[in-house]
């Protein structure tokens, strides 16, 4: 076949899979020279398969087109719900098709196939491909990787005369057997696959969509003249399912005054104090106490890599709290609201994003020479700015596709409502470098009277005086220097906890969670489940007893005086980083065992956890997915993984962690960023959204609360840095609340997984107890009672 030259006009039809969009980094790459000019091989857009009507599609957007793509998927391609009019599309549409994973199981049932469960279910696992060197495989060496995430596959006795069987692998069950990998047809070029060629593990993923370009354009060229050059419609590319981060479309809150960039109402600060007192003497002598809007310690108490080297201290100049289920937004100062707005016609996220570009607007930052610490990318710095939570409902305003229906009855387990998201304003910190042990302080500067902060949140003022900045650090100095602090706090130990579910309830949920996986509605579901007490205790004094006992790179304390609600945190894990060129860097985490006392047993472990093919394929999934998130919001040339299922030890337990970096605009907004990534996908599964809604089915509807989200600051210089909620004890007035879970896989034993759950919670809940007084929470009675009745509900209409 001859190799001819020219752009392909592709649509990808995505089933809301949480992978589809690491297709186009398969197409992005390659570009061809004709007459000496270099043209992309490929334009193409990501759309949703209930998008638009099949009449709408066939007569308005078919006819623009060179080839289609149908993404893998959730569900099955025999129910409408899941496939829509793709069916109707495989058998009447000329035009270059090819189908993945849920697309080419369509492109067998299309032509009379049937689907049965594969032998072997494999999610994230890799199998040898053996092929007929035909079609999309010419050329493809034999035995090659591929990546599957499927429970179904096409029956193999069963084949239509249209079709023939141009891939397989063999089933480990039975070294005889052979499982359907690739059909095409006979006599259309239509083809299928059955593994995920856009897997960071997968091989050969391009070269077979290179060939799929090759004979597209083959079939074009003998029906009309090649069409070098030509691209997909603006109003098509427009209506992609990629939402492309951009700049919010909502005015500032404030105007700026037609003045230049040295006259901006604000600047950043920098004192450096040098070396100082301990941390904990430090938060207690100048900021615990100092505002009734709250305080908050960001405590990289665990200093032995990159994410532990800096430290921030920092009180409110104000606060501000929402909540999705009233979607009022309120601002708080000296302890009173002083301002409350219902957002009515836009999402939290997106007025997160104006507000954000107010900020930044109308504030000069530290340059980067100011800081004087070398930073790695993805590495920022806090100078002033936006401290605080997302709690995990907040997807109902950030996921595709989600539909919220409150319940009619609230279930015993639900917490005590908390606001979904609280974010306090530091108009001054404390910044500590771990390595060095050197403090700096930053204050937010007011040029004059001009105050745009307050003007849009109510408050009375933000910011300080050049003159009341300079006392600041003065009595900083002095304080630093003066050798009589107050004594330190005592931590408190951390009271027993009860749990929601027993071993028998929580297998319950394994079982029924394992049971969707098996009919291909998820490829792994992060179940988790809540351990709840009681205590009076200064919130304070708890969280230093969780720090001596679990510190992590990203401890943190933050207390909302405002609700009465304390956030204790030790967590391991990093949602997402981005410094001030753009570079994003997240670090999901899935796999974890306990670190043992004894060196021998211990290396056996992390070895172990290193070889484990369940938890190697958990992280892979969650990797492939965040890869896919950050399309929305990174060009697909900027998305690496520079570091790939290695291990990485905690004082508690070990972890199996990867690094991926992209690179974002810096016209985005950094929440507008986080929402298009949001919830963190280690907390859900795969795909997002169908894992999500299972989850929420399987949870009894029961908020996860602040857990499951993320925590950190909103810099004025636009850069963020966020971890992810876990490990993390809530107090709300007298009430403990403390999620764990892991992710349940079709490989997952509820044992394990029970113990799983524990070995995390544990890590929390005894901290600064001693032994003999260790909980254990599977000899405590549940609060809910026995097992669960779980349904899985119909999502007919909830797209």
């Amino acid at each position: 076949m001859a190799v001819l030259e020219g752009t392909l006009r592709v649509l990808i039809i995505d089933h809301y899979d949480s992978y589809t969009n690491n297709i186009l980094q398969l197409l992005q790459d390659t570009s061809s020279t004709v007459d000496g000019e270099a043209y992309p091989q490929w334009s193409a857009a990501v759309v949703r398969f209930d998008q638009y009507s099949w009449e709408h599609f066939r007569d308005t957007i078919l006819p623009a087109l060179d080839a289609i793509i149908l993404s893998p998927g959730p569900g099955r391609p025999d129910r409408v719900t899941d496939f829509g009019f793709n069916t109707t599309l495989i058998r009447h549409a000329k035009i270059p098709i090819l189908g993945i994973c849920l697309g080419h199981q369509g492109i067998g049932t299309s032509f009379g196939a049937k689907i049965i469960h594969a032998p072997t279910i494999k999610h994230g696992q890799v199998s040898a491909i053996t092929h007929t060197d035909a079609g999309i495989l010419r050329g493809l060496p034999q035995g090659f990787d591929a990546v599957r995430y499927n429970s179904l596959v096409l029956d193999p006795e069963d084949i239509p005369s249209d079709l023939e069987v141009t891939a397989w692998t063999l089933d480990p069950s039975s070294p005889t057997k052979k499982v359907l990998m690739g059909i095409q047809h006979r006599s259309r070029p239509i083809y299928g696959v059955q593994w995920h060629p856009e897997s960071i593990c997968s091989a050969q993923g391009r070269a077979l969509l290179s060939n799929f370009r090759d004979i597209a354009l083959e079939y074009w060229s003998s029906r009309q003249p090649v069409r070098v050059g030509a691209s997909l419609s603006e109003n098509l590319l427009s209506q992609s399912a990629i939402a492309i981060a951009k700049a919010p479309s909502e005015a500032p809150a404030a105007p700026l005054p037609p003045q230049g960039e040295t006259q901006r109402p604000y600047y950043v600060a920098i004192e450096t104090l040098g070396r100082g007192p301990q941390p904990q003497h430090v938060y207690e002598a100048f900021i615990r106490g100092t505002s009734s809007d709250g305080e908050a310690w960001l405590d990289s108490a665990k200093v032995r890599d990159v994410h532990s080297r800096n430290s921030y201290m920092a009180s409110a100049a104000f606060a501000q709290s929402y909540s999705t289920s009233t979607r009022i937004l309120s601002f708080h100062q000296n302890g009173k609201i002083v301002k409350s707005t219902p957002l009515e016609d836009t999402t939290y996220w997106a007025w997160l994003s104006a507000f954000q570009t107010t900020i930044q607007t109308h504030t000069t930052p530290l340059p980067a020479s100011a800081l004087g610490q070398p930073t790695a990318p993805g590495q920022p710095i806090l100078q002033v700015g936006l401290i605080g939570y997302f709690g995990y409902e907040l997807k109902r305003e950030s996921l595709p596709g989600y539909s919220y229906t409150p319940p009619s009855t609230s279930h015993p387990d639900t917490p005590q409502a908390t606001p979904d998201a609280q974010l306090l304003f530091a108009d001054r910190v404390l910044w500590l470098d771990n390595y060095t042990q050197t403090w700096h302080a930053v204050g937010l500067v007011r040029r004059g009277e001009y105050d745009p902060l307050a003007v849009a949140t109510g408050a009375s003022s933000v910011g300080l005086t050049a003159t009341a900045f300079e006392a600041w650090t003065s009595d900083l100095r002095a304080g630093f220097a003066n050798p009589i602090l107050p004594s330190p706090a005592q931590p408190v130990p951390i009271p027993s906890f009860s749990t929601s579910d027993t071993e028998e309830s929580y297998s319950t949920l394994i079982a029924a969670a394992r049971a969707a996986i098996r009919e291909g509605e998820s490829y792994e579901l992060t179940l988790t489940t809540k351990f709840r007490s009681q205590s009076s205790a200064d919130p304070y004094a708890l969280y230093l007893s969780l720090r001596a006992r679990n510190p992590a790179p990203y401890s943190a304390f933050l207390n909302f005086a405002a609700s009465d609600v304390a956030v204790l945190s030790s967590s391991p894990e990093r949602f997402i980083s981005i410094d001030r060129q753009g570079v994003a860097e997240m670090k999901p985490i899935k796999g974890t065992v306990a670190v043992s006392a004894d060196e021998e047993e211990d290396r056996r472990r992390v070895d172990r956890l290193g070889s484990d093919v369940k938890e190697l394929a958990e992280n892979l999934m969650i990797v492939d997915l965040i890869r896919a998130d950050l399309h929305n919001i990174s060009p697909p040339s900027s998305i690496t993984v520079p570091k790939l299922l290695k291990v990485e030890s905690y004082e508690t337990v070990h972890q199996l962690v990867t690094t991926i970096q992209s690179h974002i605009p810096l016209t985005v907004p950094t929440p507008t960023a986080l929402s298009h990534i949001f919830p963190p996908g280690s907390m859900t599964g795969a795909p997002k959204l169908r894992s999500v809604q299972i989850l929420d089915s399987l949870e009894r509807h029961a908020p996860r609360g602040i857990y499951s989200g993320c925590l950190g600051y909103l810099c004025v210089s636009g850069t963020a840095d966020q971890s992810v909620v876990i490990r993390t004890i809530v107090k709300s007035g007298r009430e403990l609340e403390l999620g764990a879970g892991g992710a349940v896989t079709w490989l997952s034993e509820p044992k394990a997984e029970w113990e799983e759950v524990l070995v995390k919670a544990n890590a929390v809940a005894e901290a600064g107890m001693d032994s003999e007084d260790r909980v254990r929470f599977d000899s405590l009675e549940p609060l809910g009672g026995g097992a669960i009745p779980v349904e899985l509900e119909a999502r007919e209409g909830e797209r």
